[in-house]
């Protein structure tokens, strides 16, 4: 008998990395066999030129789509300038909005059982969620790594935010999958309690790499296997449209072209946010002129584009473009799928990337590459899967001498890496199959 199944949370086509997972966990599912309709949690945020947030996923006819619940704080509302820092006014309103929040969702949690209730207390959008909510047999986390907190003074909400789906899912007793995360740190009141009382009884969880692996394991006594994250599974776009992006750009692969993607960071949990940003700008814009130097080409590339100013890159780029100025950097300003995207990568020689899923989009097309890392422990984790440790370094880190130390030794080592990640690749259809039958043995009983 076939059954229904949701991915959660919901997906942003403005944000590439999460397009990727949310694609490719919608296909995994599809490959176990054994669901009729698998739905996506979706909103239908625009940025500031109107674009949809989810306009090239509704392009694939083969989605179906519910709408969220649980609104971010932002509301989609946000400045360009405020891309680093909230004016007191935003925090005021986030907390606002937030506070509000808890209230509703706490009651629906509360009543979610009783359909007719859900009606009654809340709107057409909520009950068709929660309907198709009791409706399902699975409800799946995508892949990601979005459990962490520092311990700021947000982390509670933030957690109830991040784990809110899942505890509606424990609330009516669907199985509940967690697909390949990050998880971690754990840092602020209520977090760890919250993250071991929703994630302790889940039927399938797993971490994308053993950092987090480690660190959940410790937080919930019990071992946590580890899967390749699901951007390694994507197939890059067959077209020709690299080719033409390239020709469009004035660009060749005979370039030795140096693709990089920088992000907007807000240093969460530490006092000089944009200090710390002017630096992190600073060292990279280094890293460029020495790059130059060296008869390299720089290509910026939007990894993400919204859906609010802190995750459209294109900012952070215009940034860096204040501190450096070169004919042979060139920003490649698209609004490309993630398997675009990919295929993109795959034609340059060298890789730096502050997003995360543009590392492992450039790894799996054999591309060198350096992770700057954000946000947990992904990129610190995902290198090291790949014996790249050396390779990686956390964003508050950075300065110029130790990014162009790091690019040269890269450089010495180009061919050495190339093997490692050739061998590596090799593990990823073995992961995706395990995943797949772990989920089928949920069933067999």
């Amino acid at each position: 008998m076939k059954m229904n199944a949701i991915i959660v949370p919901n997906i942003t086509d403005f944000n590439k990395g999460d397009q990727a997972l949310v694609w490719e966990s919608w296909r995994l599912i599809k490959d176990t066999g054994l669901y009729n309709n698998i739905f996506i949690l979706t909103s239908e945020e625009v940025d500031q030129s109107n674009k949809i947030s989810v306009g090239q996923s509704k392009d694939r006819n083969d989605f179906k789509f519910i709408p969220e619940i649980l609104k971010h704080p932002r509301r989609n509302k946000h400045k360009t300038e405020e891309h680093v820092a909230d004016s007191k006014f935003e925090t005021f309103r986030m907390i606002k909005n937030a506070s509000l929040d808890f209230l509703r969702t706490n009651k629906l949690l509360n009543i979610c059982t009783d359909l007719n209730k859900v009606k009654r207390e809340f709107d057409e959008d909520v009950y068709r969620t929660v309907q198709a909510f009791h409706e399902a047999d699975a409800i799946y986390v995508k892949g990601g790594g979005f459990i962490h907190a520092y311990g700021e003074m947000t982390a509670p909400y933030l957690m109830w935010y991040f784990l809110f789906y899942i505890r509606l899912a424990k609330a009516l007793k669907k199985k509940i999958i967690i697909l390949p995360n990050s998880f971690g740190p754990f840092e602020g009141l209520t977090v760890k309690k919250q993250v071991r009382s929703v994630l302790s009884k889940v039927d399938l969880i797993y971490a994308r790499e053993h950092v987090s692996s480690e660190s959940l394991s410790k937080l919930l006594d019990k071992e946590i296997p580890v899967e390749m994250d699901l951007g390694f599974f994507l197939k890059k776009d067959d077209s020709l449209k690299a080719e033409d992006l390239l020709k469009k750009y004035n660009l060749n692969e005979t370039s030795k072209i140096i693709g990089i993607t920088i992000r907007p960071w807000r240093f969460p949990g530490l006092q000089n946010p944009e200090t710390l940003y002017h630096k992190y700008l600073k060292s990279v814009a280094d890293l460029i002129s020495h790059m130059i130097l060296k008869g390299f080409k720089i290509a910026l590339c939007n990894q993400s584009i919204g859906p609010n100013a802190h995750e459209d890159d294109r900012n952070a780029i215009k940034d860096l473009l204040n501190i450096i100025s070169n004919e042979k950097i060139i920003w490649i300003d698209e609004d490309l799928t993630c398997s675009e995207l990919k295929a993109l990568y795959s034609k340059f020689y060298f890789f730096i990337g502050t997003r995360f899923h543009s590392i492992i989009f450039s790894l799996t097309s054999i591309i060198p590459s350096i992770a700057i890392g954000y946000g947990g422990n992904k990129a610190k984790g995902i290198m090291g899967e790949f014996n790249l440790n050396e390779n990686v370094i956390p964003i508050h880190e950075v300065t110029s001498s130790k990014l162009i130390k790091m690019f040269d030794n890269a450089i010495k080592s180009y061919y050495k890496i190339q093997s490692n990640l050739t061998e590596s690749l090799t593990k990823i259809d073995e992961s995706r199959g395990r995943i797949i039958e772990d989920i089928k043995r949920l069933y067999e009983s």
